[in-house]
């Protein structure tokens, strides 16, 4: 994560997962930097979220009941993006469980016909030296 001035606030190499907070102090654009060194495709899923309503919120004297729905809109907020990880991930699984399937399919259908190839040509072979012993 870099500032608006292109200076790193925050950086996380070589983790698998996490999740990281952070409140702007200035304006201006920030930026996120993903970089791969692995030879392996990495998928990245992040969700930021803006301050919204909590600068006025915190600026008036709030009630415990609306302070308490405020917590619980942000911990629904939470369930929320969990969630749609969630079904991001699960999505990631069933195309890489399908394409294993896939794989799976293609190399027994080889083996199959390596087999009956094998078969075929041991058939052919026994036959033709029955054929010159006289046997047959």
């Amino acid at each position: 994560l870099n500032d608006a001035h292109r200076n790193p606030i925050y950086s996380m190499p070589h983790t698998g997962e996490g999740s990281y907070s952070y409140t702007s102090t200035g304006e201006g654009r920030y930026s996120y930097c993903f970089r791969n060194n692995a030879p392996h495709e990495i998928v990245v899923n992040f969700n930021p979220h803006g301050p919204e309503d909590e600068v006025f919120l915190a600026s008036h004297d709030a009630t415990p009941a609306e302070n308490e729905v405020r917590k619980l809109s942000h911990n629904i907020e939470e369930v929320r993006d969990h969630f749609s990880f969630m079904l991001f991930r699960n999505e990631v699984h069933d195309q890489s469980v399908s394409d294993t399937q896939k794989r799976m399919f293609h190399w027994a259908i080889l083996q199959v016909l390596a087999l009956a190839g094998v078969c075929g040509w041991q058939i052919y072979y026994v036959r033709s030296l029955f054929k010159i012993r006289g046997v047959v």
